[in-house]
């Protein structure tokens, strides 16, 4: 429905906006390899998701560190049996940790990432702040649930060209849109013109506590992962509220910057509402946003100036706009990855989700 609100001009309302963005989502989802359910267990759903990432969500006017990233994932069928699908791959390296009995959900997701010093202006290498990066990607995820339904795996598999122009095109035309100024310097970013990288990662989730009234659940996840980003990790996340999802299928805490191909798991039953939270300590070996990879870069830290250590948190809410539509929101928080000089700062950033199940 159009609502009028001056001669000659037209505005969206809300429910029709949400309606256009999820029928762009659902061709989008046809595309990458159609919509419906998996023959392999009737819970499976399909569904897609679009993932939003702005350092500008978090408030102020931020605009560095981990600066945005867009993401678009599909789960079910078409995750596992669409073109160029790493689900054969990624299920591969999962044989160690499987389990004929588990029940198995697939996602798979496309997006890029982009980070920035903290001024963009300048055209020169600043070698006092952190580089310009970016990542496309490709990445598949699995998740595998145990019979007692109170333990799961979950793995995903990314393959992706970090430098790329892309990151800059899209930036600056935001830039453009909002007035601001446009990012001078991506000449000097990690493996400027184009290097391949991939990343795998594997976790062990379990349900510390599940109310039997449904409206709280809370679990503990340990993460490991080797490529672009080598790490361990130890989460607690916490949901309190109107709950119908399993407590499995909500993983906030495999954000590693954009959030993870995490699998659709069924279509509500009932309207959730809830918020959010949780807390995450990493140890991190590599981080090619910062270190490089074998490709030249101008700019770039060893590994006795980053921070071994990290902490990150996250508290957010899930609505239900629709019958089948869900948005959620984050603010996001990460100590410092450099450990001295103007790149030595906290990172805070907002993301944003519409999750639509068929």
């Amino acid at each position: 429905m159009y609502v009028p609100q001056e001669e000659g001009i037209t505005v969206m309302s809300t429910e029709a906006c949400v309606k256009t963005l999820i029928t762009a989502l659902l061709a989008v989802a046809t595309l990458l390899g159609g919509t419906t359910a998996s023959a392999q267990d009737e819970r499976e759903y399909a569904g897609v998701r679009l993932h939003l990432d702005n350092d500008l969500f978090a408030g102020g006017e931020r605009d560095r560190d981990y600066t945005g990233g867009l993401a678009v994932a599909v789960s079910g069928a078409a995750a596992r049996e669409g073109f160029l699908s790493l689900d054969p791959v990624l299920a591969r390296l999962d044989a160690l940790t499987s389990n004929e009995s588990a029940r198995v959900y697939s996602a798979r997701q496309f997006g890029l990432i982009t980070f920035t010093p903290k001024d963009i202006e300048a055209h020169e290498p600043q070698f006092d702040d952190r580089p310009y990066a970016s990542l496309l990607f490709a990445a598949n995820g699995r998740l595998r649930v145990d019979a007692d339904e109170r333990r799961a795996w979950s793995s995903s598999l990314t393959i992706g060209v970090l430098g790329l122009s892309l990151s800059e095109h899209l930036q600056s035309a935001i830039h453009d849109v909002v007035g601001s100024e446009k990012p001078r310097g991506y000449k000097h970013q990690i493996s400027a013109g184009g290097e391949p990288t991939a990343r795998y990662s594997l976790a062990r989730h379990m349900l510390w506590y599940g109310s039997a009234s449904g409206m709280v659940d809370v679990k503990a996840t340990v993460q490991g992962s080797l490529g672009y980003l080598t790490e361990a990790s130890a989460a607690l996340s916490l949901r309190i509220g109107r709950l119908d999802s399993p407590w499995w299928s909500f993983a906030p805490e495999l954000a590693d910057y954009i959030a993870a191909p995490v699998p659709i798991a069924a279509v509500p039953r009932r309207a959730e509402h809830y918020v959010f939270t949780g807390i995450r300590l990493k140890a991190r070996a590599y981080n090619a946003f910062l270190q490089g990879q074998f490709r030249n870069s101008t700019v770039r830290f060893s590994a006795s100036e980053l921070e071994p250590l990290l902490l990150e948190a996250w508290v957010g809410f899930v609505v239900q706009l629709l019958e089948h539509t869900q948005l959620s929101y984050s603010l996001n928080y990460q100590t410092s990855e450099v450990r001295e000089g103007i790149a030595n700062r906290d990172v805070w950033w907002g993301a944003v989700q519409l999750t639509h199940t068929f």
